[in-house]
């Protein structure tokens, strides 16, 4: 699942070395730090997917880290550890959109279990984890890399999401055109055009073509 980053942020070295080692089983690029104010310049700097943290930590806690990074990215799956079930923890965590809050010591097997709930969500009916990192929110017609919105004009963001609607598959240049200049007179350099200029905005491969045929975009899995 190496399409899926993680920020893990645990202050115990001998605990963090644990999650790193176990979490490595689901995903590849894996961030990690030791207080929340590091883990907070990491987040800025790579916009993981998944976010594991502990709550009492040095120079920023965890409630205070996640309710930094709500102020600009809602689209992070979060978990939060905690030695602790206070009553007053749980009331300041319940408006930041967490996937679940785990109590230690932790079970590892309910730590998977959270953690493929967490990339459930990235993939629920609303969102498509594609290729390269990117995630297509079919809702609100939007293109995201590491949490942050690719600036599309209306016919990119038209070609993206013909492609995301039949994702996997070939989709040949009539059916694009069709579908983004309503069945204007058919141009397939036009098309050709509007790839070139989405090609400057995403990575190379984002968008695959299909010789002669048309182009498609593929998920993460």
């Amino acid at each position: 699942m190496n399409e899926i980053s993680i920020l893990i942020v645990e202050d115990e070295t001998e605990l963090l070395e644990r999650l790193v080692k176990y979490v490595s089983i689901f995903c590849d690029t894996i961030y990690q730090a030791t207080n929340g104010y590091e883990a907070l310049c990491i987040h800025e700097k790579y916009k993981p997917s998944i976010i594991l943290t502990d709550i009492n930590m040095p120079k920023l806690t965890g409630i205070e880290f996640i309710e930094k990074i709500r102020q600009t990215d809602k689209n992070s799956q979060i978990i939060i550890l905690s030695a602790h079930t206070h009553t007053q923890d749980f009331l300041k965590v319940i408006p930041l959109n967490l996937v679940s809050y785990l109590v230690k010591p932790i079970k590892m097997e309910q730590l998977k279990n959270t953690i493929l709930e967490a990339i459930s969500k990235l993939m629920s009916k609303n969102n498509v984890l594609l290729n390269n990192g990117y995630l297509w929110n079919k809702e609100n017609k939007s293109l995201l890399y590491k949490n942050e919105v690719v600036s599309l004009t209306s016919y990119e963001t038209a070609f993206v999401d013909c492609l995301a609607s039949k994702v996997n598959q070939r989709v040949s240049y009539e059916e694009i055109h069709n579908y983004i200049y309503d069945y204007n007179d058919y141009s397939q350099d036009a098309i050709f055009t509007l790839v070139k200029r989405l090609r400057k905005k995403t990575q190379k491969d984002f968008v695959k073509s299909c010789f002669k045929f048309g182009y498609k975009i593929e998920t993460a899995f």
